[in-house]
């Protein structure tokens, strides 16, 4: 048995952590390795095109990272690698922010939310919401309060997908806009996004899946 609260949380872990998902593909490009001796650093390697025409661009890149989650990786080691921490550093009281960023079909919806059709594919926000929950459970002693916001940033504008207006809407231009608006204390909050209380993990996650 091991200890999951000391696998999960460092409190070493500050600031921003860039983590790298490499997606399964059935033609590997072959362009890019993990470096032998640190695990978190990748180079790739671009073949020159051959021609005629003198080419003496670089073809070597190498980057590191928090951590590289390979192809081999369950949904399940993906939030202990990457999520399981920020969740208990939120309920600590610090904020915690997590993103994909990728290019369209490299994974970032199914490592966010998850695959539609078996349980042990759900991504990071539902494993998130079920933890959030089970930590609150194991605290009697403390009296926690839960809302839910979604909202979506779509060309540069917010929206607000739990909105009255959002299920009455066909198109998101059509719905009012979120703004991110600044006050005298340098605190920020946006405005026209709802808050949704829930009180157990089946409430949020019908949210979440709207």
């Amino acid at each position: 048995a091991t200890d999951e609260s000391k696998n999960d949380y460092n409190d070493e872990n500050e600031g921003i952590e860039v983590y790298l998902r490499i997606r399964p593909s059935k033609k590997p490009s072959g362009y890019f390795s993990r470096d032998d001796f640190d695990e978190k650093r990748l180079t790739f390697n671009v073949p020159k095109r051959k021609g005629l025409i003198v080419n003496n661009s670089r073809t070597s890149y190498s980057f590191q990272f928090s951590n590289i989650i390979d192809e081999e990786a369950t949904q399940e080691e993906v939030f202990r690698s990457v999520g399981a921490s920020a969740v208990r550093n939120a309920i600590g009281g610090f904020n915690s922010t997590i993103f994909a960023y990728g290019q369209t079909g490299s994974g970032k919806t199914f490592t966010i939310t998850g695959g539609p059709d078996r349980y042990i594919d759900r991504g990071i926000i539902p494993r998130a919401i079920s933890m959030v929950f089970k930590e609150i459970a194991s605290r009697p002693d403390i009296n926690y309060t839960c809302y839910v916001s979604y909202l979506e940033i779509y060309n540069e504008n917010g929206y607000d997908l739990l909105s009255e207006e959002h299920a009455e809407s066909t198109t998101l231009e059509e719905m009012q806009r979120v703004h991110l608006m600044e006050d005298e204390s340098g605190n920020y909050h946006f405005k026209n996004l709802s808050i949704h209380p829930v009180s157990n993990e089946e409430d949020a996650l019908n949210k979440l899946f709207i």
